[in-house]
């Protein structure tokens, strides 16, 4: 199992994040905000899924998504959404931000290598 990526915008939702996706099992790295996201090292990293939070502009978050699709080839993306989200041609998964345990389960499926380009939907 791969490292999860999480790139995030505010602190609180950073830290919050990183509780909730701890237990997965998998080694959380969490990044707070855009700048740190493209400094980031990722060569030392095994990394099995980004997860992009959604507090950022759609401009910002598309830029993450085209820079890690050319940094991480084949490396799932699971892009946070918020209630007026599209959602994202280039992302792997658009999930709802506000509905934990849909993206939990979204980024379990990124981990376990269920591939699916789709907009998750509260169920």
């Amino acid at each position: 199992m791969g490292v999860v990526l999480q790139i995030e915008y505010s602190r609180s939702l950073l830290s919050l994040r990183q509780s909730i996706l701890e237990p997965l099992g998998s080694k959380v790295i969490s990044v707070l905000g855009f700048s740190n996201a493209l400094d980031l090292s990722l060569l030392r990293y095994p990394i099995g899924v980004i997860v992009i939070g959604h507090g950022a502009s759609w401009i910002d978050r598309q830029e993450l998504i085209s820079h890690f699709r050319e940094a991480l080839p084949g490396v799932p993306i699971v892009a946070l959404l918020r209630k007026s989200d599209l959602g994202f041609d280039s992302a792997d998964y658009n999930c709802p931000g506000d509905n934990p345990p849909l993206w939990i389960r979204t980024v379990t499926r990124a981990l376990a290598g269920e591939r699916e380009h789709t907009l998750m939907r509260a169920q």
